[in-house]
């Protein structure tokens, strides 16, 4: 904003009437007809129309920022606990503190945290979508292995398995990762494999499928934290607490995906139809 009564407090058509007259008097017609911008109603109707358009969408963003730092919060608290109770023994570890501490750092540590890098406003924003792409493969891979090989030494361990609702749902989440990791090494060659599917299907189903497999691994831990062995150690209220925030940030990260899977497909049947 510059002072009132310069040249540049002049507006466009005062600039235009001093360029085609160039004999007039520049004092008189800047004092007949030049406006300060305090003073001029349209600029002030447009000024409050702009602040209150802006006021809205910056409340929005600080929300949304808000939201994804209280995720991370969430997320690591739940899992500095789990991890804790998962190495509590004071000598060596036994395969079920293995087992806790292998799956929660593939499946709910890496795994989420490789959903979010390719989202524009994560923690990784700052990069290229080239390399966030190649971090969200790295981390993806690691938590699969991780996650795999914990649930594959307490099964090796106990003589009956999958016959609790924990032993299920970490099931599931099992067969939904490792088809979400074959599906992403198809969404990787894409223009190879354009003739036996198409890229836009390839990588909506291995959105949709990796996010129900880190939803499953999530009713999985759910189902831990209500067992006996991890309320004894910590308390029953101290557990439904964990369960509530692990309700949250699950919803948080999955409401994403499942919105744009559900939007493109959504956009599909309404084109084709109408």
């Amino acid at each position: 904003m510059f002072p009132m009564g310069t040249t540049n407090d002049r507006t466009p058509i005062v600039d235009e009437m001093e360029t085609e007259h160039d004999e007039t008097d520049s004092a008189t017609t800047a004092h007949r007809n030049s406006v300060p911008v305090s003073s001029n109603p349209e600029v002030s109707t447009t000024s409050s129309i702009s602040a209150s358009f802006h006021i809205p969408w910056n409340f929005v963003r600080s929300c949304s920022n808000t939201m994804v730092y209280t995720l991370y919060t969430l997320m690591g608290g739940c899992s500095f606990v789990t991890l804790w109770f998962g190495m509590k023994s004071p000598s060596e570890m036994t395969v079920f503190q293995w087992h806790v501490v292998l799956c929660m750092i593939g499946y709910q540590l890496l795994m989420p945290y490789a959903m979010i890098c390719l989202q524009s406003d994560s923690w990784m924003s700052a990069l290229s979508y080239t390399h966030r792409r190649r971090a969200h493969w790295i981390m993806q891979l690691l938590g699969s292995i991780l996650a795999f090989v914990g649930s594959v030494i307490m099964s090796a361990h106990k003589t009956i398995n999958f016959t609790s609702l924990h032993g299920k749902f970490a099931l599931a989440a099992l067969l939904f990762t490792i088809v979400s990791l074959a599906n992403g090494v198809a969404s990787l060659y894409t223009r190879q494999l354009r003739r036996y599917m198409p890229p836009r299907v390839s990588m909506l189903s291995h959105s949709l499928i990796g996010t129900l497999a880190f939803l499953l691994s999530s009713v999985c831990l759910i189902y831990g934290y209500v067992k006996h062995s991890f309320t004894e150690w910590a308390s029953q209220e101290f557990a439904y607490v964990l369960v509530t925030i692990t309700c949250i940030y699950t919803f948080l990260i999955c409401f994403s995906p499942i919105y744009k899977v559900s939007r493109i497909c959504f956009e599909e049947i309404k084109s084709k139809i109408f």
